[in-house]
């Protein structure tokens, strides 16, 4: 038992501790006792006897150096977590303290904590006094294989930015994303602790997705919103943006606090509840898509807390969330939605000097290289954003909200993404670009097609991602089959794509011009692999000039109902002219159509 003694002195917390007892370390294991490899390890320290109060998040200030068989060292931040397990209990007291990490490295593992203490110690990435539990503690645990297997994230490991214009996990697979935007309120769920005015928000339609053996939380709570991933995941999306911070913003009830003002004091338990959703995330292969703010907050932590354009608030904001869920498979941090739309007051515009410090802090705070990138908005609005953080290395991608059916004067969907991709590349660093909120207003009669052609197609084959944006519905509780038709089909092109060409996508460039036809485009590793898209189907005519000698197989892919590859009017084509006919889909010639050609050993 640890005897503590703590008392609030102005804005500091004094402490002292008599003597703790040793960290243990938990996870999933393997029968020989090794934990298994990309999967969640926590070390739980015995520390110091506190609440959710604002001296315990601003003044103590845990960080947890993991150092591998080879010598490796990876640094991540600690949290307090009440009794430990919060999730259900909904406790906001303890003496918890823990460090979340996934290593990848198979053999025995060390650990050492440094636990200081401070005013405003926790905004801080160095100072503060030491010797109180658990500092200087340290451990050792051993790593072994993993057993996941499909689409479990866990089976291809860490998914990080690698200098490409695509992410790749640790098994060398590049990740093309085509997911869900919105809703964005995905975080105001009813059975989340601390989520005042959505007690009927529980994804009621859902509930009949959720299966035997998925997780709940708090006696069966949960149910509703995991079933909605498995709901997602079973359609092939695999992603999710949402809000985790909308304090006054649209939908204005989703933050990790125990109230909208209370931006010192985190809810621990709820906290808690959003991890056993987020690793639901990475076993049914779905990316985390935080989004950090929002226009009508833009400076909300700076204005409360009066610290100027970066302030203590939102440093511990950070540092709290990389705790609890930088371990996840597969991330993207997004630093603000819409975060150069004019407002005033904490609505103010973020500036470009703010948003460099914001990804740099963020950067520093995480042991592994997650993707980073920032919203543009309005719709189609970018040179005040993207262009001044051109080169700057801690943002790794750009999230763009267009228009799907662009105004006069803006550029289409494929070649927006185009353009950034082409301006990262020649600023030396190439960002991951994705299409993010391509925006509407009233719902298209043809929307489904719409979003297919203009947007999962438009952007993968510029070579970017997308995300789906429902419109109106965006900041409501929706039930997510009314949007199945445009699910389906980013499905369908996420599985294609993630299954024939995740380990070549990389070294593959947009190329318009190798195939006939202004509505068609290509995507190509010239005399290795070409992708096609004909946008409103017939005869496929591709310019082979560059593949001289070179035979390939060719096989068609329908981007409206998926499934497998089939085979056209013709199934080998010989490289070596410019203009090579592959013939024309198996069936319903005058609707878009994928195909595929890889080069013959």
């Amino acid at each position: 038992m640890v005897a503590v003694l703590i008392k609030r002195v102005g804005a500091a917390c004094l402490l002292w501790a008599a003597s703790s007892s040793a960290s243990i370390v938990e996870g999933e294991k393997n029968a020989d006792g090794s934990f298994k490899k990309w999967h969640r390890i926590e070390v739980v320290f015995d520390g110091l006897q506190v609440e959710e109060s604002p001296a315990t998040f601003r003044n103590c200030r845990l960080d947890v150096t993991f150092t591998s068989p080879s010598g490796k060292e990876f640094s991540v931040p600690g949290f307090f977590d009440a009794d430990g397990d919060p999730a259900n209990t909904s406790a906001s007291s303890g003496n918890k303290w823990k460090a979340r990490f996934a290593g990848g490295e198979e053999g025995e593992w060390s650990y050492k904590a440094r636990f200081v203490t401070g005013e405003n110690v926790a905004a801080e990435l160095s100072g503060g006094t030491g010797g109180t539990a658990p500092d200087g503690e340290s451990g050792t645990f051993k790593i072994g294989p993993q057993d996941k297997s499909g689409k479990d994230f866990r089976a291809k490991g860490k998914l990080e930015y690698v200098g490409e214009h695509y992410l790749r996990f640790a098994d060398g697979d590049n990740f093309i994303k085509c997911g869900a935007n919105s809703p964005e309120v995905l975080l105001e769920y009813g059975e989340f602790d601390g989520t005042p005015g959505h007690e009927n928000d529980l994804y009621t339609p859902h509930i009949k997705d959720w299966n035997v053996g998925d997780p709940t939380w708090g006696g069966g709570k949960g149910k509703g919103i995991v079933g909605l991933i498995n709901y997602l995941a079973g359609l092939g999306v695999n992603g999710h943006y949402f809000l985790c911070m909308n304090a006054y913003g649209d939908g204005k009830e989703a933050w990790p606090w125990t109230g909208v003002d209370n931006i010192d004091v985190y809810d621990v338990s709820k906290l808690a509840q959003w991890e056993v959703l987020f690793t639901h995330f990475d076993r049914m292969g779905l990316m985390v898509h935080f989004q950090l703010s929002e226009s009508e907050n833009t400076n909300y932590l700076e204005a409360r807390d009066g610290q100027g354009t970066f302030s203590n608030a939102r440093k511990i904001l950070y540092r709290e969330l990389v705790a609890r869920f930088g371990h996840h498979m597969a991330i993207t941090w997004n630093v603000g939605e819409e975060n150069q739309a004019p407002g005033e007051g904490f609505e103010e515009a973020n500036t470009h000097e703010q948003r460099k410090l914001f990804a740099s802090r963020i950067r520093e705070l995480m042991c592994y290289t997650d993707n980073i990138s920032v919203h543009n908005g309005p719709g189609g609005v970018f040179d005040d954003i993207f262009p001044q953080l051109l080169g700057y290395a801690d943002y790794t991608g750009a999230s763009l909200q267009t228009i799907l059916k662009p105004r006069k004067g803006m550029l289409s969907n494929h070649n927006e993404v185009l353009r950034w991709l082409g301006e990262s590349a020649q600023s030396g660093h190439k960002w991951v670009v994705a299409l993010n909120e391509p925006w509407w207003g009233k719902r298209p009669v043809n929307l489904a097609e719409l979003i297919r052609k203009e947007a999962v197609w438009g952007a993968l084959m510029a070579g970017g991602h997308m995300e789906f944006y429902a419109g109106r519905d965006d900041v409501k509780h929706i039930d997510y089959a009314t949007y199945e038709d445009c699910w389906a089909p980013m499905g369908h092109a996420a599985r294609f794509m993630n299954e024939n060409l995740a380990k070549e996508i990389a070294d593959m460039k947009s190329n318009d011009a190798l195939v006939a036809g202004e509505d068609n485009w290509a995507l190509a590793n010239e005399g290795k692999t070409y992708l096609l898209y004909l946008k409103n189907g017939g005869e496929a005519v591709v310019d082979l000039s560059g593949a001289n000698g070179r035979s390939f197989s060719v096989q068609w892919f329908n981007p409206r109902t998926g499934g497998n590859l089939t085979a056209g009017s013709l199934s080998i084509v010989n490289g070596g002219a410019e203009k090579i006919s592959l013939g024309v889909p198996p069936n319903t010639t005058g609707q878009d159509w994928v195909v595929l050609l890889k080069a013959m050993e």
